[in-house]
């Protein structure tokens, strides 16, 4: 697994990925240079999935602050 801070979460990922970001937004990029996820962190520090670009199920543990995106070939 892969992990990468963000604010004051922690994201964590299926495989490194490659992650563009700045103080308030992130871009996760696979290996064909294709956007993943964006996201953002709002004014409080509130983590905001913008969106995701592949189907993805993300499992939200607020209390650990801690997202983790998996892949699925599932749409639904």
């Amino acid at each position: 697994m892969f992990t990468y801070p963000l604010g004051g979460w922690t994201l964590v990922f299926e495989r490194a990925y490659r992650i563009i970001r700045d103080d308030t937004a992130a871009v996760v990029i696979d290996e064909e240079r294709t956007a993943l996820v964006l996201l953002s962190l709002t004014e409080t520090g509130n983590l905001c999935i913008e969106r995701t670009y592949y189907a993805m199920i993300c499992e939200i543990d607020a209390a650990q602050r801690t997202v983790t995106f998996r892949t699925t070939e599932e749409i639904g």
